[in-house]
């Protein structure tokens, strides 16, 4: 958990329209996804998306915490509006009662799949229809919504081809897919061969890669399955105060910072280590 107390202060002239009268800090729910957010071995959780939050909410004088949790979890308290923003939540119309979704992502994804090496010919191109005829387990995380083509190639159990967030249990899955806890952990079960494939983003699977010393054994394909942006959206269910307006006046910063430099700077320290 990271936790950052700054001096609260009116936000009269930031913000015209209103004034948070609010003392307690927002809550900023996060998942292991790095190099974007993960906990370090600290348990203090750091990445890119926190070095941008750090910034804007700096500049808007309000304090946070970011509180780690594994992506299920993250799901459960948007639904009961226990925080106030999440990371890396993708647009999904099953989410969107309980989120207010801003135009401007935080970062934009490539998913690919990774595979052992010495099992890169079960799916030659790493296409979903290639991965899908394979048989190979594929490692993907409990809640995640990848894309519509995804769940048409690899249906629920019951026939089910489009992602729903309230299919939660293991057992409803198609028998292909191998149910991880988020990234770290996927990454971990190809290296031990428990799972022939692992869908993610590129950046953040070849960091884990290196992160956890695969790179002789495990590689990614060249063929993106999908691509899409990663807003941070804030909760509709939550509590404090004026949470519309302090979403609204977040995301204008943040189309600042990405038009001034400072968000390419922030990129560039953490793709470069």
């Amino acid at each position: 958990m990271r936790l950052l107390f700054k001096c609260l202060l009116p936000l009269l002239l930031l913000l015209p329209h209103f004034v948070v009268a609010e003392s307690r800090p927002l809550r900023i729910l996060s998942h292991d996804r790095p190099p974007f957010h993960f906990a370090d071995s600290q348990g203090e959780v750091v990445g890119i998306c926190v070095d941008i939050i750090d910034i804007i909410f700096e500049e808007m004088e309000l304090e946070y915490e970011v509180i780690d949790l594994k992506w299920a979890r993250v799901w459960h308290k948007i639904e009961k509006g226990e925080g106030e923003a999440a990371f890396t939540t993708s647009r999904k119309a099953p989410r969107e009662p309980y989120l207010y979704y801003p135009e401007t992502d935080m970062w934009r994804s490539e998913f690919v799949f990774f595979v052992q090496k010495s099992d890169k010919a079960l799916a030659p191109n790493g296409s979903y229809a290639e991965v899908a005829r394979s048989g190979g387990k594929v490692g993907v995380w409990r809640g995640a919504s990848y894309d519509d083509v995804f769940w048409k190639t690899f249906p629920y159990k019951d026939g089910t081809t489009t992602y729903s967030p309230n299919l939660k249990k293991h057992d409803v899955y198609n028998k292909q897919l191998f149910i991880v806890k988020g990234p770290s952990h996927a990454v971990k079960m190809l290296g031990r061969g428990r799972v022939s494939f692992f869908l993610e983003d590129r950046i953040t699977g070849q960091y884990l890669v290196n992160k956890n010393n695969l790179e002789g054994s495990v590689v990614s394909y060249e063929q993106v399955v999908f691509s899409k942006g990663y807003p941070m959206p804030f909760i509709k269910n939550s509590d404090y105060p004026d949470l519309k307006q302090i979403s609204e006046e977040f995301e204008r910063r943040l189309i600042i910072l990405k038009n001034d430099g400072r968000y390419e700077a922030i990129l560039n320290r953490w793709l470069n280590q």
